[in-house]
């Protein structure tokens, strides 16, 4: 499933478009459309590498709104 985020793709950069494959669907799993997304503190502090290294790209942002397909 072709899928775009906002990653960061280092420490203090802006988000930008970072286009990736994820794996197909299993049966427990729930496709959505992601709407919203918030960018809370805790996500700044991981892009920032205040709490070790991090992998990048990184797409943060753990609080979305959507729907279901």
């Amino acid at each position: 499933m072709k899928t775009v985020g906002y990653a960061a793709y280092s420490e203090n950069t802006e988000l930008k478009p970072f286009h990736f494959e994820r794996r197909e669907l299993r049966q427990n799993d729930v496709a959505m459309e992601i709407l919203y997304c918030g960018v809370c503190h805790s996500d700044l502090h991981t892009v920032n590498g205040d709490w070790g290294p991090q992998p990048y790209p990184l797409i943060p942002g753990h609080k979305s709104r959507g729907r279901t397909s």
